[in-house]
């Protein structure tokens, strides 16, 4: 049994974990630097010679989940298609090694994973703690950085193939509901709007789902099926675009006879009345909410809402009528009344709930139901305005738009699969296999090898210390210290 005494006090468990996990990172970074040299290696001795020219080796580190790993590895000189001069690594060709600057993919998911529910300081916070790896807030904000760029690229490839007609999904479903609202955002430095007063942008968000499924066991939960949550700030035109192409990339949109939309009125959400198939209705949420702040007793709100809510709308509109009359005398309240006229009636389409109108929509698929729609501002706010808004949070147009479209790839349910994609550093079965038996041969061949230097120092063994071995001074005095004592006496202190 040891014996173990820091001065007096008993030993800690929670150091003791996080001594022993440190301890195992650092084996484990050593362990990945030995088998990416020795790979290296290899490939310095199997490459083309004619083709690669070595340029010898250079030292290099990447931050991943163990810590930081430090590793040498060949640069070589070969020509591009055109005859010029071009450096490769035939290390990261081989490995398809794919980092965020000097971040693995593995450690970058991770980032995310945090970014997405905390500030970016207190995330680099939580990395060094759980990964090994001393990384600044700012250094996290890069990647987020990095990521949010490419996911715009492939959207803007997306796009592209949308307009040219090559996107046409396999799923198949003759319904399709949408929703869309925006969430106005502070900004910062040169994004802040110059004109007016106010500092916010718009952040655009829409969500398409084809239908509801019970919560569970719970009998009156539902959730919004196989939803799809996109978020940008683009243009209203081409936030319409992408919104359309996600649907084309996911959907046969041949076969979807219905697509009913749900907005809050904005123009840009209303753009794509029009189209056959397509229904328009104002979001009942926003309707209430204008109704309630134009109307100055709750009674007369409440009437005027349960009128639109059964779909009377010209008895709603003329009831709204006879209260511009009846407060004409104020004109604070006349303003308001006359606003919410003006609200209503330009949605005038819109003012009766789908399932309120002649629409003969087809029986649900098994398991799903159509419910009245308007689940957008409990979207938004799970979505975006829990991480994104309040807290005196301020945003530079880029950073709003690289985190908005990460939680929107949550909220659908793909973020790991982009995040794969957008890395796309899959190393193959087989390739993990033949790495493996490369290096066991490399190595089995240099294990004989005797080195130019020895750093081994056989371990003396005896019943006392210093036993054979010649005495000096201090030695005497150790073997007269533990002398005639057993182990167990013995105590570090």
């Amino acid at each position: 049994m040891h014996i173990l005494s820091v001065n007096d006090n008993e030993l800690n468990f929670k150091v003791l974990e996080q001594t022993i996990y440190k301890i195992v990172c650092e084996v484990a970074c050593e362990v990945m630097k030995d088998i990416l040299e020795q790979i290296d290696l290899m490939l310095l001795a199997k490459r083309d010679t004619e083709k690669y020219r070595n340029k010898g080796p250079r030292k290099t580190c990447i931050h991943t989940v163990m810590g930081e790993v430090e590793y040498k590895r060949r640069v070589y000189e070969t020509k591009n298609e055109d005859g010029k001069n071009m450096y490769i690594y035939l290390l990261d060709q081989y490995l398809k090694k794919e980092t965020i600057g000097h971040v693995s993919s593995n450690l970058a998911e991770k980032m995310v994973e945090n970014v997405l529910e905390k500030s970016y300081r207190k995330s680099a916070d939580n990395i060094e703690s759980m990964c090994q790896s001393s990384l600044s807030h700012t250094a996290v904000w890069n990647v987020v950085q990095e990521l949010g760029k490419r996911l715009e690229e492939q959207e803007t490839r997306l796009i592209g193939e949308y307009e040219k007609g090559n996107l046409n999904g396999k799923r198949e479903i003759d319904v399709l509901f949408q929703e869309a609202d925006g969430v106005w955002l502070n900004m910062q430095g040169k994004d802040r709007p110059k004109s007016g007063k106010s500092r916010k942008k718009e952040m655009k968000i829409a969500k398409t789902y084809e239908g509801w499924e019970k919560r569970g066991n719970q009998k009156d939960a539902y959730l919004t099926y196989n939803r799809t949550v996109v978020a940008s700030f683009d243009k209203s035109s081409d936030f319409k675009k992408l919104c359309d192409a996600t649907i084309a990339k996911n959907y046969n949109v041949d076969e979807i006879q219905y697509k009913i939309i749900n907005g809050d009125g904005d123009p840009w959400i209303k753009s794509g009345i029009g189209e056959e198939g397509v229904y328009y209705q104002l979001d009942p949420f926003h309707r209430a909410r204008e109704i309630v702040r134009a109307v100055p007793e709750k009674s007369q709100a409440t009437k005027l809402n349960a009128m639109f809510d059964k779909g009377n709308i010209d008895k709603g509109l003329e009831y709204l009528t006879e209260l511009m009359i009846e407060y004409r005398d104020n004109e604070k309240v006349r303003e308001k009344l006359y606003k919410l006229y003006d609200y209503l009636t330009g949605n005038y389409e819109g003012l009766i709930p789908y399932k309120l109108r002649d629409i003969s929509l087809p029986e649900p698929p098994k398991g799903l139901v159509y419910r009245n729609m308007g689940t957008m501002e409990s979207s938004v706010c799970d979505v975006i305005k829990l991480r994104m808004k309040g807290r005196k949070m301020s945003w530079t147009k880029s950073g709003a738009n690289s985190l908005g479209k990460l939680l929107a790839l949550r909220a659908s349910g793909e973020l790991y699969e982009t995040l794969d994609a957008l890395f796309d550093d899959t190393v193959s079965k087989d390739k993990l296999e033949e790495i493996v038996e490369e290096v066991v041969q490399l190595s089995a061949a240099q294990v004989n090898k005797q080195p130019k230097r020895s750093g081994y120092y056989p371990i003396q063994t005896a019943p006392m210390p210093f036993e054979g071995q010649a005495m000096t001074e201090g030695r005497r005095a150790i073997r007269n210290l533990v002398e005639n004592r057993m182990p167990g006496e013995l105590v570090l202190r």
